[in-house]
């Protein structure tokens, strides 16, 4: 096993075992699945299942293993620009977005499955522990303070672990 696999397998496990050890509730109300479903579908419902459960798993990072804390980090100003007509509205109505994704009726049910995986806390962390992806053709201003860990479908990801702390694993 490679040094960069070393790594990547390190990550994982430490972040699994942080998702355990942290969760604090077993599972999301339905408005609060819709929500994260469509955060799901909205960022990533082109790259299929592995492309939806990385952009889950990121969601549960920021979130630090914490269900209950999954959407407002969802829904966090700047946090998701699928969110963003949301956060630019003193009263939020995510009616729209779900809607929207809605529409997308096999990548919305896949995502809604793989959050009741989740919520089982079967599913495994695709992105190594990655807290910010963002898509393979542009290159925002944060990525210089980021660690790379992979690309999924059209997006890559990256943790906010500092990179001289990531290479000495």
């Amino acid at each position: 096993m490679n040094k960069n696999m070393k790594m990547r397998l390190l990550i994982f496990v430490t972040a699994t075992v942080l998702v355990a050890l942290n969760a604090q509730a077993n599972e999301l109300s339905d408005y609060d699945r819709q929500i994260v479903a469509s955060c799901m579908v909205l960022e990533a419902g082109c790259d299929g299942t592995e492309g939806l459960q990385a952009v889950l798993n990121v969601i549960l990072n920021r979130a630090e293993g914490y269900l209950h804390r999954m959407v407002p980090e969802t829904i966090k100003r700047g946090a998701f620009s699928c969110m963003s007509s949301v956060w630019r509205t003193s009263s939020p109505d995510y009616s729209p977005l779900i809607r929207r994704a809605q529409n997308e009726e096999q990548a919305y049910n896949t995502a809604l499955r793989l959050i009741a995986t989740m919520e089982r806390g079967l599913l495994w962390d695709n992105t190594y522990g990655a807290t910010h992806y963002h898509a393979a053709y542009v290159r925002p201003y944060w990525v210089s303070d980021m660690s790379y860990i992979t690309t999924i479908g059209g997006h890559h990801f990256y943790t906010d672990v500092p990179r001289h702390l990531v290479a000495s694993l």
